[in-house]
Formats: C-alpha cells, sequence, structure tokens
C-alpha cells in the first residue's frame, strides 16, 4: 500500500519515512519545499496543500492508499503573531488535504493535531478523547477544526480519518524553539538556564519515533473507532523533575526555576492512551531518559560543546 506523507521532510515527517520504508511501504513524501532523495521506494513531490489540482493528481498518479497529513504550522507561539498564517495553513490545508482524498477515492486519512486543540485542563483528572476543546491560541483553533472536519467527511462521505492528538514532541532533528532543546542546549554549555516561574509546570514528552509509530499504526490498522486517538509518551513530568534527570545526563549544568506554573502555556492532567492502545496497538516505546540522551547526542553532533 502506498502512502502519501505531507510534510516528509519535517521533523516528525523525516521519522515517519523512515519507518513506513523500513517496513517495505512505498512512500510519496510531499513537501512544498524541493528536495531530493533517492532511497528505493521513496518518491518526493513538491507541491503546496491548498493546490488541489496537484495533490490530486500526485495521489491519482502513485496509486495513493492512504495519507499521513503532518504538514503545517507547527508552534503555537508562533500562531499568536501569525493567525492568519497559520489559519491558512492548517486549518485551509488540512481540509484541502481532505477533499483531495474523496476527489480521488482515498479513505484513510491519519491527521495530525495537538494538545494544544484542548486548552487547560484539570490537572488532576485524566484526559481522554471526548473532552470538549476549549484552546487557548490560534493554533489550538486550526487543530479542532482538523478534528472535527474530521468526523464530519467520515460521517457525510464515508472516510476513515482518525485525528492524533499528540503532546509536546522532541527528539532528534527538533530545529525549531523548544522550551526542552533550550534546556539541553544550555546545559551542553554550562550555561545557567534561567526561569522565573514555571516548575511546577506539567509536560507530556514524547519521542518522535513513538510518534511515527502511533501514526503508521493508525494507518494500517484494519478498524478505527473513534475520530480522535491521543498520543503522548506516558508519562507526566514537570519542570522542575525534567531538571532533576537533565543534571544527571549534563553534569555541571545549572538551572534556576522558580515555582509555579508557565504563563500562556496550556496546562494538563495527564493523557489516558487506553483506546491508543486499545484500537491502534500503541505503546510508548522511548522512556524520556532514553530520549533525552539520543537529543542531546544528536545536538553535540551538531557542535554544540561546553
Amino acid at each position: 500500500m502506498t502512502t502519501l506523507v505531507t510534510g516528509g521532510r519535517g521533523f516528525v515527517g523525516r521519522h515517519l519515512v523512515d519507518q513506513l520504508l523500513a517496513d517495505g511501504s512505498p512512500v510519496v513524501s510531499y513537501n512544498r519545499d524541493f528536495a531530493v532523495d533517492s532511497r528505493d521506494g521513496l518518491t518526493t513531490i513538491q507541491g503546496e496543500l491548498f493546490d488541489i489540482p496537484r495533490l490530486t493528481e500526485t495521489l491519482r498518479k502513485y496509486n495513493v492508499e492512504r495519507i499521513i497529513h503532518t504538514a503545517g504550522q507547527s508552534h503555537p507561539g508562533v500562531s499568536i503573531e501569525l493567525p492568519w498564517t497559520t489559519f491558512a495553513a492548517n486549518a485551509e490545508g488540512t481540509l484541502a488535504v481532505y477533499e483531495s482524498a474523496r476527489a480521488t477515492g482515498v479513505r484513510r486519512i491519519v491527521n495530525f493535531s495537538s494538545e494544544c486543540a484542548l486548552g487547560n485542563l484539570d490537572l488532576n483528572a485524566r484526559v481522554r478523547e471526548d473532552v470538549k476543546p476549549e484552546p487557548t491560541t490560534p493554533y489550538g483553533v486550526t487543530k479542532v477544526a482538523g478534528e472535527l472536519f474530521g468526523a464530519v467527511y467520515n460521517s457525510l462521505y464515508g472516510m476513515e480519518i482518525a485525528s492524533l492528538r499528540v503532546t509536546e514532541v522532541y527528539g532528534p532533528g527538533l530545529w525549531m524553539p523548544s522550551l526542552l532543546g533550550d534546556m539541553i542546549r544550555a546545559g551542553i554549555r554550562r550555561s545557567t538556564f534561567r526561569l522565573e516561574t514555571g516548575g511546577e509546570h506539567p509536560f507530556q514528552f514524547v519521542f518522535v519515533d513513538d510518534v511515527a509509530t502511533a501514526a503508521r499504526l493508525a494507518a494500517t490498522t484494519a478498524t478505527l473507532a473513534q475520530p480522535v486517538y491521543n498520543v503522548s509518551g506516558g508519562r507526566r513530568i514537570t519542570i522542575a523533575e525534567t531538571v532533576q534527570i537533565l543534571e544527571k545526563l549534563l553534569p555541571g549544568s545549572s538551572y534556576e526555576i522558580g515555582p509555579g506554573l508557565l504563563p500562556h502555556w496550556d496546562s494538563q492532567g495527564e493523557y489516558d492512551l487506553s483506546a491508543s492502545s486499545r484500537d491502534l496497538g500503541y505503546t510508548p516505546a522511548w522512556s524520556l531518559e532514553r530520549g533525552l540522551q539520543v537529543q542531546i547526542d544528536w545536538i553535540r553532533s551538531l557542535g554544540e560543546s561546553p
């Protein structure tokens, strides 16, 4: 079965393409930027999400049977500065993918949503897929739109669209700004990392390979029982607790973190993965300690040093 991956050159997309190729599946990597990759089984296509004629032509030409949609503007903070750009890339872009699939008979789509779709939640309550979304950023609103459109397309047009509500992704290849990446880089340089507040803020980091695995499983499972699935690393941890791990992995590192929650960041309870485990067969394989060591090694390989 041929899989088209939008954003196949992106952070998660690269890992996903690697997994699909290793699994013996032909892959079409669809990206807005030109790329050359001559690996067996891989076709690279340059195109925009909103270019429905080009996207439908690609789906037909390569007999695509399923789509994993990772492309989009993926930073909540950027969406606050650029709400319209974020809407065009994420909401309109996702709808273009759905329409192109509908026009060409591709029923199975795995859509990347985010924990940001939900906004702030009760820290003491486990987060299941039926919680009411109340996003706090334009980015979060676009992710809710992708989820809702997916459910509507399933109902009206007999599609099989599943949105993965992914928590904070980390790992090698993450170039965009991230709190965890900044903390690691400061630790490698042995410069003190400071935050006035945030020590009690909870995160649910998930390693990029686990996210790719969840997407691959969602694309290939026989039956999708619901339109949204949670994907996390299976562990909730505060920034203060993360510091303790980094201090062990990066001797000589220094962190000064104030108490409380981070302003302008969503805070949520622990994600329930029972549905993802039951329907997709997804179980996180990477511990945070192991994943952090891999990310540290990758950052060091780029030339970061004390």
